[in-house]
């Protein structure tokens, strides 16, 4: 039998991740500075953000929920969409004139939750806008606002990888837009930090094949496990939750996500640690990085095959882990924007060498041309309650 080699598999998320740069690159020439997306009177009235999505976009309000605190400087809150769509007090809309900005994510503009928080909030007062890659869609026409992503129309996008990474440099660009309106940061360090997304992006690239190697050797590993344990605080729990995301995606794996502190409490028992693949994404700047290190601790006396996404060096972990180093972002909100692939590209890996097509198309029940599909995503019925 032919030896098991990385050059014997082409998967969609590596192929992804080697476009990564020039994906970014365009969605940040396109989006610009984000100038018309709102006017300053609507910036200056806006006391709170709320940012919502589903799956990936879920993911993406998560990782960018420390920027807009520290642009705005208002309470920002990344919710699931069913909460804000349906769940959410009424009178927690248009308390106050544009307020509160809810911005709602949606790359085809087609999911049926979105487009049902965007018009609810609408409807009781609060300021709307979509981040969407189709305007003209139902999620775009039921934001007041839109910021239009711009993806390239010719890109790879499934399971969403880049994609996702066009819902960042979106809401990345937004909300440093939204600092300088603000006076909270000068005009210069406006353009520095918008500077910092690209130069962020092609140090992560110069490193993704150094990456794809360590990823094929964690999925031959990975590929046998039970399930798989993500762990991640703040701006990198939704690397985390992303790539838990990506294990069902691919090949329909069994996975949890969890932060530091709660998985100490509780994943930490799970059944038959051996056999059970972990996944932390400790970065240096990260404020509970001591946390992680002391979960980490747990994690080796588990003896749990473990993967470490990264900006420290390999030296502070143990010596059994895999570790995957990224460049030392210029801010810590950068870090989500690119490590994602480590494990994108191992989920990749993975689908190949079981067999198994992305998003369960190898059964009827899981193709695209089953009614359930459009009922699941796009076609729920609009309640404005």
């Amino acid at each position: 039998m032919s030896e098991v080699t990385r050059e014997n598999f082409d998967t969609s998320l590596v192929r992804q991740a080697r476009t990564a740069y020039d994906v970014i690159e365009t969605v940040f020439n396109h989006v610009g500075e984000c100038w018309s997306a709102l006017t300053m009177r609507e910036i200056f009235d806006t006391r709170e953000i709320i940012i919502t999505g589903c799956g990936d976009s879920y993911c993406a309000a998560l990782a960018v929920k420390p920027l807009f605190e520290e642009m705005v400087k208002v309470p920002v809150r990344a919710m699931r969409c069913i909460e804000v769509s349906r769940n959410m007090d009424r009178r927690a809309f248009g308390y106050a004139n544009n307020s509160p900005l809810v911005i709602g994510i949606s790359v085809s503009g087609t999911v049926s939750r979105v487009e049902e928080a965007l018009k609810r909030a609408d409807l009781n007062g609060a300021n709307t806008l979509a981040v969407t890659d189709n305007p003209d869609s139902p999620v775009g026409r039921a934001a007041r606002h839109v910021v239009h992503i711009g993806l390239p129309k010719d890109g790879e996008y499934g399971p969403g990888s880049n994609s996702y990474n066009g819902s960042l440099v979106a809401l990345m660009a937004l909300a440093i837009r939204m600092g300088r309106v603000k006076n909270n940061i000068p005009e210069e360090k406006l353009f520095e930090m918008r500077d910092s997304i690209l130069e962020y992006a092609k140090t992560c690239q110069n490193v993704m094949e150094d990456i794809g190697d360590k990823a094929f050797e964690v999925a031959k590993i990975f590929k046998d496990m039970k399930a798989i344990d993500f762990i991640g605080d703040y701006g990198d729990y939704a690397t985390a939750f992303f790539g838990s995301a990506k294990v069902l995606e691919t090949y329909g794996g069994y996975t949890t996500y969890d932060d530091s502190e709660d998985w100490c409490h509780i994943n930490y028992f799970i059944q038959d640690s051996p056999n059970i693949g972990r996944v932390v994404v400790a970065n240096g700047d990260t404020p509970s990085y001591g946390r992680l290190k002391e979960t980490m601790w747990a994690v080796e006396q588990l003896e749990s095959p473990c993967m470490v996404v990264t900006d420290m060096p390999e030296e502070e972990l143990p010596e059994t882990f895999h570790v995957m180093t990224f460049p030392k972002a210029k801010y810590p909100w950068l870090n989500p924007l690119m490590q994602h692939f480590a494990f994108d590209m191992t989920a990749g890996y993975i689908e190949e060498l079981l067999g198994i097509p992305q998003f369960r198309h190898d059964m009827d029940e899981f193709s695209q041309e089953n009614t359930v599909d459009e009922m699941r995503i796009r076609s729920g019925n609009i309640e404005l309650v």
